[in-house]
């Protein structure tokens, strides 16, 4: 009575519904493997990243090594480039040293030499009625005449009127006036703008106004030596004694 309940209940399963129990049961397994093969997967993940891993430390400690050793040895060549230019520098001096010794004794040959030709030039005394001081001489005229006629005077005796370029002539004039000397000292030419007949830097060159002088009201344009030396402008249609000046004449015999 019960094998026959059982056929029965088996009679009443459709083709149907057998099958889809079959395909469950094989969908089941197929699950099962699916997730027994994803455990296996994750290892196989891992390992790869683990060995990605390594080789990229050991590409960076290549890497860092490979970079020290170009580092180290370029410091030793600028070690050495340092050293060549300190040894390059030392020559320098050297050579410098020794060329500032050769010129110094150049010079010195040079000052004995011209001390020598000093020595074997002959000069000529001064003319007649001319006195010499140093390597000048100075003829003071007792004529008085305009400061333009003093100047030609001299230009006739191959001089100029007196130009002072130091203190010690400046001295060398008071032990021989008395009275006034047209010197050639002028700003005939300009107003204010005082220039010396040879062309002497009046800027730069040594000067010996009386004090107050000059005070020139626009007429008094050239320039007398005092009784004592000291300069005073004048006009230059007065009329004053004069002083020229020229050089000493040398020459090797």
């Amino acid at each position: 009575m019960e094998l026959d309940d059982t056929y029965q209940n088996v009679n009443d399963f459709s083709p149907d519904q057998l099958r889809g129990d079959k395909r469950k049961r094989e969908d089941l397994k197929s699950e099962h493997g699916v997730r027994a093969a994803e455990p296996v997967r994750g290892k196989r993940s891992s390992l790869v990243i683990y060995i990605l891993l390594g080789l990229s430390i050991l590409l960076s400690v290549v890497i860092l090594s490979v970079a020290v050793v170009f580092f180290t040895q370029m410091f030793s060549e600028m070690k050495a480039s340092v050293a060549n230019f300190k040894m390059e520098f030392s020559q320098i001096k050297i050579n410098i040293t020794g060329l500032t010794e050769e010129t110094r004794s150049s010079f010195a040959e040079l000052r004995t030499e011209i001390s020598q030709l000093k020595e074997n030039l002959y000069c000529f005394q001064c003319p007649d009625q001319w006195s010499r001081f140093e390597q000048n001489c100075y003829y003071f005229s007792s004529s008085e005449t305009t400061w333009d006629e003093a100047q030609k005077s001299c230009t006739s005796m191959d001089a100029n009127l007196l130009v002072i370029n130091s203190a010690e002539e400046q001295v060398y004039l008071q032990g021989n006036l008395n009275d006034n000397h047209w010197i050639g000292l002028s700003d005939s030419v300009e107003e204010g703008n005082w220039s010396w007949v040879d062309g002497t830097d009046y800027a730069s060159n040594v000067k010996f106004w009386e004090s107050g002088q000059p005070n020139s009201n626009g007429d008094e344009g050239c320039v007398v030596a005092a009784a004592n030396a000291a300069w005073h402008d004048w006009p230059c249609s007065s009329r004053h004694s004069s002083i020229c000046k020229k050089p000493v004449q040398c020459y090797f015999p």
